[in-house]
């Protein structure tokens, strides 16, 4: 199989919140290509009835003031035989050997791509890419190789208190994650009219003592003030470790812009 590349797309850090969906006329784009833009947030349900992307507490229990990670790459598989004809065959011929852009076809999207999701909405990739549609959206966690980074070595961090006591949760997996819309019709589509689309992670699903993780039963078990959940167990929480790991792949929702 062969993939395109799409290199230098990941501007300063620091520089993210100032990042928006730009859009563009017909002539700002090359025939038979679109502009995706693609976002990522997390979400807080401190209601017990709706979700605030503002909130910072879980429930009584549970307080977050930290939730960063590192993503390696993003890809998007084609979801279509044949993209048009519009597109010009002879001038992106580097796409496919057969010359059909179809289910065999995926475009890459390369990072590495640091999030801070305590952040609000921010937007990280802002991209030119053929029109047509795409039937999901797989992304790989990795491990941080930033040195001056709090997130080297680390694919996700989470920091906050759980009844009073500080915690810090992180973990080093590399695992891929393919996230769609929930309507099974409904397909990221690249069109003349910019898209947008968000990867929501819920918090309050996370850590919902039914739905995801009790953090409730963390304990500090070297007993140093803070409660520490990561592969390393220092505290005798490896299990409950592996538990938010599953349960922050399981619980990501795909929202249109």
């Amino acid at each position: 199989m062969k993939h395109f590349r799409l290199t230098n797309l990941f501007a300063a850090f620091a520089s993210l919140l100032a990042i928006s969906l730009v859009g563009c006329s017909k002539d700002e784009v090359p025939a038979g290509e679109g502009r995706l833009s693609i976002s990522a947030k997390s979400t807080f349900n401190t209601t017990g009835t709706g979700k605030s992307a503002s909130g910072k507490s879980i429930n009584n229990d549970i307080d977050i003031t930290d939730f960063r990670m590192n993503l390696k790459e993003f890809e998007l598989e084609f979801d279509m035989e044949d993209p048009g004809e519009d597109y010009d065959m002879d001038e992106n011929e580097d796409w496919d050997d057969d010359g059909y852009y179809d289910f065999e076809d995926e475009i890459e999207l390369e990072g590495p791509f640091e999030l801070d999701l305590m952040a609000g909405q921010i937007s990280f990739l802002n991209v030119t890419m053929p029109m047509g549609n795409f039937e999901e959206l797989e992304f790989k966690f990795d491990a941080g190789t930033d040195p001056n980074s709090d997130l080297f070595g680390k694919s996700v961090l989470i920091q906050g208190t759980v009844q009073g006591t500080p915690f810090i949760f992180w973990h080093d997996f590399e695992d891929e994650v393919e996230v769609d819309f929930e309507d099974p019709n409904f397909d990221i589509t690249i069109s003349e009219v910019p898209e947008g689309i968000v990867i929501d992670f819920d918090l309050s699903l996370i850590f919902d003592g039914t739905a995801g993780v009790d953090l409730t039963q963390a304990t500090d078990g070297n007993q140093d003030g803070t409660i520490e959940i990561s592969p390393t167990d220092p505290d005798g929480n490896n299990e409950l470790a592996q538990s938010i790991r599953n349960a922050i792949k399981q619980h990501i929702d795909l929202l249109d812009d």
